[in-house]
């Protein structure tokens, strides 16, 4: 007969029947939330002091948490409204806007907040960090018979401007990394092409990205997640990029597997694509459509605008709307509105006013959201300017006001800091005509100061680098 096995003189078998008690209240205290959640990662890091101002707090945890109660337990000094994204066991704030330049922040996650399971983090998390200067982007010629435009930095009122790009044939045109890590800018070849290049911020590790032999790759622009460059791919037509609309095609170029193709397998022309700053949305001009569409790259919803003057959308911050300027008969006379188009409600809202004779272009939907700036030109006989002028509305039409006045100068390229207290704009000088060579400049002007200030002769195409 064989003998029972004793451990230190218990049965086996009470020693199994412990250990499945043991394992059951273990499971039954997990179910009811007496774990702890552990927090994995957090970006920016504690004490950080170069931090962009459109930076985003992502916390990965151990599992995924509950978003009422992250939210509840969350806290930032000073006060900052935000959303949340929640994607499994990552958790993101987007500051409404930006952070401040300059300044420093205290980020506070209190012990409490609960995962979906019911687990607690059971530590208060604690971050500090300081946002930089963001520094303004120009293209702009070395010399005044040099045809070719090169890229530069500077942060406005303080220091040298830093000369970013060396390159024989110029630069066309760049788009910044949405958190301002990076560039990406369009390098012209000798043979009227151009290829995809990026850098760091700092114009360090300066390499191609992407060749574009016997064609132009132009007018990058970056997903709201930086993920993906959606641009411009066209022919080349006497030894330069051919402009014509009709000749150019959007194609996407993923970031982190370096495919590409067209935003659409079928061949059509499409041109100036703009990210809406939340989501997949991608608004672009369509010219055999005459109109504007928009895409959603993950439900693939495709709406159509019509759009006679053909001019590029500005997104709302929420993605929601999109500010047109529109070609309209004003009894026996052309203007130019300013129209805004509900993409959810599909109801269109003339923001200049049905019965005003202007011309309203270049908008640029201010980072709140509250404010839409544009170019204004009036057209009746008393208020009329040779150049538009820099005019404030809501996006409602309400409150409309003149920012900056100046008769005989031209104001365009609109470009909000991302924080929305400072107006980057390109100024022409009217006052001796048109000239062959245009005399531009480009200019800020701060909101609070309420003044304008000249950042740099002969420059272009201005982008904020936060």
């Amino acid at each position: 007969m064989a003998r029972m096995r004793r451990l230190g003189g218990v049965p086996w078998y009470l020693w199994l029947g412990i250990l499945l008690i043991v394992a059951g209240v273990a499971a039954g205290f997990h179910l009811s939330g007496g774990g702890q959640v552990r927090l994995k990662a957090v970006s920016p890091a504690d004490g950080g002091s170069d931090v962009p101002i459109t930076a985003p707090i992502r916390f990965s945890f151990s599992e995924a948490m509950d978003p009422g109660s992250l939210e509840g337990h969350f806290s930032v000094e000073p006060h900052v409204d935000g959303r949340w994204v929640f994607d499994s066991t990552q958790a993101t704030f987007w500051p409404h806007g930006a952070w401040s330049p300059g300044t420093g922040y205290s980020i506070s996650l209190q012990a409490g907040a609960v995962a979906e399971s019911g687990d607690e983090l059971l530590e208060e998390v604690v971050l500090r960090f300081e946002t930089r200067e963001p520094e303004l982007l120009y293209l702009q010629r070395i010399a005044a018979e040099d045809e070719t435009r090169q890229l530069f930095a500077v942060v406005p009122g303080s220091g040298q401007p830093r000369q970013l790009t060396q390159e024989p044939f110029g630069i066309f045109d760049y788009a910044v990394h949405p958190e301002g890590e990076a560039i990406v800018y369009s390098v012209l070849r000798e043979d009227g092409g151009s290829d995809l290049w990026r850098m760091e911020r700092d114009g360090r590790q300066q390499g191609l990205l992407l060749a574009c032999p016997d064609a132009a790759c132009l007018n990058p622009a970056w997903s709201p997640d930086g993920g993906k460059l959606a641009y411009e791919r066209r022919g080349i037509w006497a030894d330069a990029p051919n402009l014509d609309p009709q000749a150019s095609r959007i194609w996407l170029l993923d970031l982190e597997s370096g495919e590409e193709r067209p935003l659409f397998d079928y061949d059509v022309p499409l041109h100036s694509p703009v990210w809406a700053a939340t989501g997949q949305r991608l608004a672009y001009l369509s010219p055999m459509a005459s109109g504007i569409e928009t895409y959603d790259l993950l439900t693939e919803e495709l709406l159509q605008f019509g759009n006679e003057w053909g001019a590029v959308p500005d997104w709302s911050p929420d993605g929601r709307y999109l500010a047109v300027p529109e070609l309209m008969l004003a009894g026996e006379a052309f203007v130019v509105h300013l129209l805004r188009l509900d993409l959810e409600g599909g109801a269109v809202l003339d923001i200049s006013g049905e019965e005003a004779m202007v011309q309203d272009m270049a908008p640029a939907w201010s980072p709140g959201g509250g404010w839409i700036a544009l170019g204004r030109q009036w057209l009746d006989e008393e208020r009329w300017t040779p150049g538009r002028q820099i005019w404030l509305t809501r996006p409602d039409g309400n409150e409309a006001y003149p920012l900056l006045v100046e008769a005989m100068a031209d104001h365009f390229a609109l470009r909000w800091r991302p924080d929305g207290a400072v107006l980057a704009f390109v100024r022409q000088d009217l006052s001796e005509g048109l000239q062959p060579v245009p005399d531009v400049g480009l200019w800020i002007f701060d909101l609070v100061a309420r003044e304008a200030v000249l950042v740099a002769e002969d420059a272009v195409r201005p982008a904020w680098l936060p």
